[in-house]
């Protein structure tokens, strides 16, 4: 399966990565000054951005002149032979440079063409920029993080990265479609919308309601006691949703005459007397140490967990067992640190085959695979419109 992936930064990269580790061969097309993730440093690794690297393992790169008059005729070219073609740019910029669907259609029906963009392809806002912190505030995401009334967004990009899972999910069900029928299609989808129908629980409370959710910080409009609690020496996690859960760590706190007080009895009742309910339980967890009570609650079957550092996370044995950190090697001294696979297929496994690629490391090649000759990839050399990376470019 091959990918001819345009996009950049984050969102369209992040879903290559995905069908990348699943096998795809994806062509990765940069612009002469690179994927502009490549300049988000510091930090970086061995030179190279962090950024950049964490969306662009098992790719290979192909650096070319967006602005060279030809730039349009050999994407083109290059699509004809791509199952899939992926871009993130607004949507005037690819009817400028003539990659649009249409366009790549005409020249292959059978693909599968995807296009992210921050707000839509048609619309009000649909030539408007967009950064991740812009779709959290316009989603809503905003309006119910953080433990108090100023706007708190998300640690993580959280908008690029389920974009961009819900683009690898979206294309894989139109190559499905396509072994079906023998047809390609147009996909969009934007980050804004991707984020609102990832608040699904959240904003089916305001469908009930017809009211905003409060914001609770670390704890949960849905359940309580959910939240996170000081101990003696740092904080931990609770997330008690069921009455079972409930029972199990009244016993285990010597409070079974909790499960009996009227204002607990069930789920609802603890949500409405959550304030009483931690007067009850923060004195007690402060009392000891985490680890004391990640072995005794959890231990009595309630979710409970520490809060962790990357360093600790890396370091803890279950995610060690899971294989989370990983390196990759490309055979010739370079390693490049990465986070492993969270899918573990029976079968069929992904694989961590290339790290991410220098820029227009594998130029040649492709255009070669893409069905030029030796005498058209020189001329697109000396034209400029092909950029060597010089000896570092694959023959």
């Amino acid at each position: 399966m091959r990918i001819l992936d345009l996009s950049r930064v984050l969102s369209g990269p992040f879903a290559t990565m995905q069908l990348a580790d699943l096998g795809a061969d994806v062509w990765k097309v940069e612009p002469k000054e690179g994927d502009p993730s490549r300049d988000l440093c510091p930090p970086s690794i061995d030179g190279e951005s962090a950024y950049y690297q964490s969306v662009n393992r098992n790719k290979r790169s192909l650096c070319i002149d967006f602005r060279h008059p030809e730039a349009g005729a050999l994407l083109l070219k290059m699509a004809e032979k791509a199952d899939v073609v992926v871009e993130n740019f607004l949507p005037r910029v690819k009817e400028k440079l003539g990659i649009d669907y249409e366009a790549v259609r005409a020249r292959n029906p059978q693909v599968v063409y995807c296009s992210i963009s921050g707000f839509g392809q048609t619309g009000p806002y649909a030539d408007r920029p967009g950064l991740d912190n812009i779709f959290q505030g316009m989603a809503g995401l905003m309006a119910v993080t953080g433990p108090n009334s100023r706007p708190v967004k998300c640690g993580e990009r959280v908008a690029d990265m389920v974009a961009g899972l819900n683009a690898a999910l979206a294309i894989v069900a139109a190559l499905r479609a396509r072994d079906r029928d023998g047809e390609g299609q147009f996909i969009e989808l934007s980050l804004v919308d991707c984020l609102v129908a990832l608040q699904a629980p959240q904003i089916s409370n305001y469908f009930a309601t017809g009211e905003q959710t409060p914001k609770v910080g670390n704890g949960s409009y849905f359940s309580a006691p959910t939240d996170s609690y000081e101990t003696a020496d740092r904080p931990i996690n609770i997330c008690v949703m069921s009455n079972k859960h409930w029972k199990a760590m009244c016993s285990a706190l010597g409070a079974e005459d909790w499960v009996h007080d009227p204002r607990f009895t069930n789920n609802s009742d603890r949500v409405r007397h959550r304030t009483e309910l931690d007067k009850l339980i923060v004195p007690l967890f402060r009392a000891r140490t985490a680890d004391h009570w990640v072995s005794v609650l959890g231990g009595a079957g309630v979710p409970i967990g520490l809060v962790l550092d990357y360093a600790e996370v890396f370091s803890d044995p279950q995610i060690q067992q899971n294989g989370m950190g990983a390196r990759i090697s490309d055979g010739s001294g370079r390693t490049v640190p990465t986070i492993g696979l969270p899918v573990r297929y029976g079968r069929t496994p992904a694989e961590l085959r290339l790290p991410p690629p220098l820029l227009g490391e594998h130029g040649r090649k492709i255009l070669s695979e893409a069905g030029l000759s030796a005498a058209e990839i020189e001329a697109a050399l000396e034209s400029s419109l092909l950029v060597s990376n010089g000896p570092a470019e694959a023959a």
